[in-house]
């Protein structure tokens, strides 16, 4: 299920998979080891963001900026992880791999920002970024 729900959502954008003597190890390996580190992963850095310094550590990084910069961090993590999951399981790089890579940054873009909005309301200071909606505080 999982391998058929990353796959399926990773084929959307970029089609099969080139070479096509790949594709299965990208439909069962490479695909759903990267989307769940992705899920994984951009979780970890909004709950560190949220929950870590801005409610147990009191940082002071509650400015949109300091949000960015984590944004920024996780969309470098997330164009990592592809080309590392491809070059670890022995597949040629291919222009293929880096179009990968580029649509786990967008997803990693938005995965973010929903976490965020989902997840902010627990913080002490971050609580209005990346915007104030939906708190009415």
């Amino acid at each position: 299920m999982i391998q058929q729900f990353f796959s399926g959502l990773y084929e959307l954008v970029l089609g099969r998979p080139i070479p096509a003597n790949f594709t299965n190890d990208y439909r069962e390996v490479v695909f759903p080891n990267t989307g769940l580190m992705l899920f994984i992963i951009t979780l970890a850095m909004v709950l560190v963001y949220y929950y870590v310094l801005n409610r147990m550590m009191s940082t002071g990084l509650y400015k949109p900026r300091h949000w960015v910069m984590f944004l920024v961090l996780n969309a470098i993590i997330a164009f990592i992880i592809p080309i590392a999951q491809v070059t670890g399981n022995d597949i040629e790089t291919h222009s293929y791999t880096y179009m990968f890579a580029f649509v786990n940054v967008i997803y990693s873009l938005i995965l973010f920002f929903i976490f965020s909005i989902l997840f902010k309301r627990g913080s002490v200071q971050a609580w209005t970024t990346p915007m104030k909606w939906p708190n009415k505080k």
